[in-house]
């Protein structure tokens, strides 16, 4: 482990030059939240599952909120790092076993730490890590609540670039600071970044997400200098309106995908292509794309417009995703998913969708409006509603999900992570599936054909799907869950099982992305502001 020297003002500051420049801090909006932060240890309780078995646990990552991977290689030598980023900063592990994560290094908070903040408050929030494999560097996303930081005072957002050539020595580059921090994506070979979230845009406005909605630009083809542009991607994008970006996903043939309030637009950001808009052939670039293809959900599918991420299986994924048709042929669609929260029993709101993109690669949702606006045709919707091993009233939104060999790993923050064969992109459904007691799922990811499942509350667990899964698929059936009541009812206070999960909603965006509340102990009592 190590802890580094807080950064100075100089490096708090992104450079300028060549036509970019750091964005003005954002103002404060709303006073955060009493008892923000990771939970502490939980009791053990049976959990609900069927055709999974856990491998492994790393309780030493509670707090953990997202994962990637990048594979090493040194002569003959390969392999495989994983990177965790969480409240407690990045963490690496060697995952060459995926049944054995051996433990690297750990970037504490006070390495991350900006002038004026307080090193023993959480990191937020970094919600899709992401990594230059090639110059082997590691994005991390900083929100305006991290350390602690209060409305009163200064916020600062932005990115940290993370050298991790040897992952057991991860080292601070620089931090580029911008108008938001949420979720960060390389683009074009990770010469650019895309950074989405709430932008800090001045509340005029009672809805939080008619209150920001732009990508920001940053050049890092010089890490230790990097650029944010000026103008920004992705406006107007909710029928001509401007509402919030949440995610970036860029698929295997260069298209990036922004999610968001409005559904998911997909941009061409580099190489020569006819523009839809402007009616001419021209050069698409970071800070220039070129819209693709995309739109929003009808509203019977996705009530609440608002897409929280997405994946086109096409390419070197195409295996991964649905099998093409004539109906839907290879890259024609799109799997995202919908954040929402307050439907206690999973009936309306935190869907799975797959559309259709056909009918949308002439600027038909850049040229929306509320007076015409364009959606795109569902395909299928799939929700927990009415699955067995559905609990209610314990946080039905969707979050981040994964595919590999036709099957979609689905984390949802109350429901578990649940596991789909999407082989028929019309009739997606469940044959596995992993909800342990008081667990707060954020993100599964595939490795080596396990799956690492991201949970805030628990840390990273391993699991990988048993033959009943295989069977399951083969019979085309929805599997059948069981859940087993413990022995000692006593332990499942309203504080600890998982049908009233420990969050509060985020004091900028709400209950679009809760944080989990510290419950006691070490000196707090429950629900205290000191316990952040």
């Amino acid at each position: 482990m190590k802890t580094l020297v807080v950064l100075t003002a100089a490096l708090a500051t992104a450079l300028t030059g060549g036509g970019f420049a750091a964005a003005n801090p954002a103002s404060p909006v709303a006073p955060p939240s009493a008892a923000q932060s990771a939970a502490e240890d939980l009791p053990e309780l049976p959990a609900a599952s069927a055709n999974v078995e856990v491998v492994d646990r790393l309780p030493e990552t509670k707090g953990a909120i997202s994962i990637n991977y990048s594979t090493y290689r040194t002569g003959w030598r390969q392999r495989e790092v994983m990177f965790v980023s969480g409240e407690f900063g990045l963490k690496s592990y060697d995952v060459s076993n995926p049944d054995k994560p051996v433990f690297l290094d750990h970037l504490e908070n006070s390495a991350l730490a900006l002038p004026g903040d307080d090193v023993s408050k959480r990191f937020w929030e970094n919600e899709d890590v992401d990594v230059d494999h090639k110059r082997k560097l590691v994005f991390m996303a900083r929100e305006r609540t991290a350390f602690g930081r209060q409305p009163s005072g200064p916020r600062p957002t932005g990115v940290y670039i993370l050298d991790a050539k040897d992952p057991a020595d991860l080292k601070l580059v620089s931090f580029a600071e911008m108008g938001t921090g949420h979720t960060t994506t390389c683009i074009n070979d990770c010469q650019y970044l895309w950074t989405a979230g709430y932008d800090g845009t001045p509340p005029t406005d009672p809805d939080l997400y008619k209150r920001s909605g732009k990508i920001f630009v940053t050049d890092i083809r010089d890490p230790r200098n990097p650029k944010t542009a000026t103008t920004y991607v992705d406006l107007n994008r909710n029928q001509g309106k401007t509402h919030m970006t949440h995610d970036v996903q860029v698929d295997a043939a260069g298209i990036a995908w922004v999610a968001g309030t409005g559904g998911t637009r997909g941009y061409r950001t580099s190489g020569w292509h006819f523009d839809p808009l402007t009616k001419k052939f021209r050069e698409a670039t970071a800070v220039n794309p070129i819209p693709y293809a995309g739109g929003g959900v009808p509203s019977k599918d996705m009530p609440t417009a608002f897409s929280h991420n997405s994946i086109r299986p096409v390419g070197s994924r195409l295996a991964d995703g649905p099998k093409p048709s004539a109906k839907h042929p290879a890259g024609s669609l799109l799997l995202h998913t919908e954040e929402a929260f307050g439907s206690p029993t999973c009936a309306n709101q935190g869907r799975f969708v797959i559309s259709s993109l056909k009918g949308s690669g002439k600027g038909e949702s850049w040229q929306a409006s509320e007076a015409k606006p364009f959606h795109l045709e569902t395909v299928s919707v799939w929700s927990p509603h009415d699955q067995e091993g559905t609990i209610t009233d314990a946080g039905c939104s969707a979050h981040y999900f994964d595919i590999h060999d036709r099957v979609v790993a689905y984390s949802f923050y109350g429901q578990g992570t649940r596991f789909l064969d999407v082989s028929d992109p019309a009739r997606p459904f469940q044959i596995a599936y992993y909800r342990p007691e008081a667990a707060v799922s954020f993100s599964p990811y595939w490795h080596k054909g396990r799956a690492y499942i991201a949970d805030i509350a628990r840390g990273v667990e391993i699991v990988k799907l048993t033959k009943g899964a295989d069977q399951a698929r083969e019979a085309g059936q929805e599997v059948v869950l069981k859940t087993t009541k413990p022995v000692d009812d006593a332990v499942l206070t309203t504080t600890n099982r998982s049908n009233r999960l420990p969050l509060a909603p985020d004091p900028d965006y709400g209950w679009a992305c809760p944080m989990v509340l510290r419950r006691g102990g070490q000196g707090c009592t429950e629900g205290a502001a000191s316990c952040c």
